[in-house]
């Protein structure tokens, strides 16, 4: 049988135990770990989809922190998932009635989903907490679009004393297509003209084109829509 001195046994115990120090027990893995890795590469490549499984397991593993759940609403949007966006944003808004960033995501997906309806709310209710002349001009589109006249003409004279008309700016489609930034206040007075027009009153219309016209020289919308009202007032005079 083998026999080892005694002073052999110490040095093979003193030479485990320092082998044990430089190769400590790997510390435990946290269980939402390999989803932090996850939802980090799928930021990096640009893939909201892979961003939502990776939220979805880190909610299960770490509970629903108000955190996660704002960037799982944020992840569905990009994807286009609209409809969840909305229903993760509605349920933070019970805790956070004043979030401006959910309140606009929840506005934005009903926007896109084309339900005007539900949009108009959700901007009235944007338009609230923010304050915003920008908010209250998507409220005055979709008030105009669901045919809410009197509300409408009621939201332009509220923008229209508002300062900041002056000097915000709007992105508008051309009859062409095209795009064009336009003065918040030119903007809506060609809303005005339009509700006008529509019903029935010329002079109105033509008065309300002209002003925006003298805010902003170069709108070509209110060119346009002035060049068909005069083509209007023209074409009873020719029968």
């Amino acid at each position: 049988m083998l026999r080892w001195p005694i002073w052999g046994v110490a040095c093979a115990l003193l030479w485990a135990q320092k082998k044990k120090a430089s190769h400590p027990e790997p510390a435990p893995v946290s269980p939402a770990a390999p989803a932090q890795k996850m939802y980090a590469q799928a930021v990096r490549y640009g893939d909201p989809l892979t961003q939502i499984v990776a939220l979805h397991w880190r909610l299960a593993t770490e509970g629903p922190s108000s955190g996660l759940r704002d960037t799982l609403a944020q992840a569905y949007f990009q994807a286009g998932f609209y409809r969840q966006a909305i229903a993760v944003a509605e349920e933070l808004l019970q805790e956070q009635p004043r979030n401006a960033d959910l309140a606009e995501l929840r506005a934005l997906s009903y926007f896109y989903l084309q339900d005007t309806k539900n949009a108009l709310d959700a901007y009235e209710k944007l338009y609230e907490i923010t304050q915003s002349p920008l908010h209250l001009y998507q409220v005055i589109t979709l008030q105009f679009n669901l045919q809410r006249y009197g509300e409408c003409h009621a939201s332009i004279d509220r923008l229209l004393s508002l300062p900041e008309a002056e000097r915000l700016t709007v992105r508008i489609s051309t009859q062409g297509g095209e795009t064009q930034e336009v003065p918040l206040k030119a903007a809506a007075l060609n809303v005005r003209g339009v509700l006008y027009r529509i019903q029935k009153e010329p002079e109105k219309a033509k008065a309300a084109f002209e002003e925006a016209l003298k805010v902003f020289p170069s709108f070509l919308l209110a060119k346009g829509n002035l060049e068909d009202l005069s083509r209007e007032a023209a074409s009873p005079a020719k029968k």
